[in-house]
């Protein structure tokens, strides 16, 4: 466990505050009350998005690898005893059965994956079919090529720094490039940020069918 792990846990909700109040509270708002039945959130950190859940969610999962972020997330859960359960599981490897999830939630996730393509597979696998993702991601300035230049210069300390975190990831072609639906696409830009990470996506795309990995236990 190093100690820049321990360090980002420890001041990222202080370090989000700008943004947060600048745009992502809306954000997560919005897109989280969409959220419905069976719920995943991948990539839970510090439980940022706990307070937007609304009562049509009927059970919620939640997964965090990074130990740090997880003992943050596991002490804000005392909250709502017996109600949603976090696991240790990497995103790329969800310990559950296929067709489990109604809707499975990222949001600033992608960015930070190993794999994002794998990821993506593993979403298709646990979502029903035509079960929602819902995601909310910071992405590749494609409209800006000065911003692209800024974004690939910062990029070896951005991901040294910041868990993994890429500035120029094209999330929006991954995600389709998955098998996802778009139902609905905003390409926009977040405040209270650095520039690097303001290019975003927000939406929810739907699982046609879903991708079999089949698991034994």
């Amino acid at each position: 466990m190093s100690i820049r792990s321990f360090m980002m846990a420890k001041f990222y909700d202080a370090s989000m505050v700008a943004m947060e109040e600048a745009c992502l509270a809306t954000w997560r708002s919005d897109l989280l009350s969409r959220a419905k039945g069976n719920v995943l959130e991948i990539g839970g950190g510090t439980g940022a998005n706990l307070q937007y859940y609304s009562e049509t969610v009927e059970n919620l999962e939640m997964t965090e690898p990074d130990p740090h972020m997880l003992a943050i997330l596991q002490d804000k859960l005392t909250k709502y005893p017996g109600k949603i359960r976090a696991e240790a599981y990497s995103a790329d490897n969800l310990l559950y059965p296929d067709n489990s999830f109604d809707t499975v939630v990222s949001t600033l996730v992608l960015c930070s994956v190993h794999s994002p393509e794998e990821t993506l597979r593993e979403i298709k696998r646990v979502l029903k079919p035509g079960g929602l993702f819902i995601f909310l991601e910071h992405v590749i300035a494609k409209d800006a090529p000065k911003l692209i230049r800024w974004q690939k210069l910062f990029q070896p300390f951005w991901i040294f720094m910041c868990g993994n975190c890429h500035l120029t990831r094209d999330t929006e072609v991954l995600i389709s490039d998955a098998g996802f639906r778009f139902d609905e696409i905003e390409r926009l830009r977040s405040s209270g940020g650095p520039p690097i990470v303001s290019p975003t996506i927000k939406g929810t795309a739907i699982s046609s069918c879903g991708y079999q990995k089949h698991y034994t236990y």
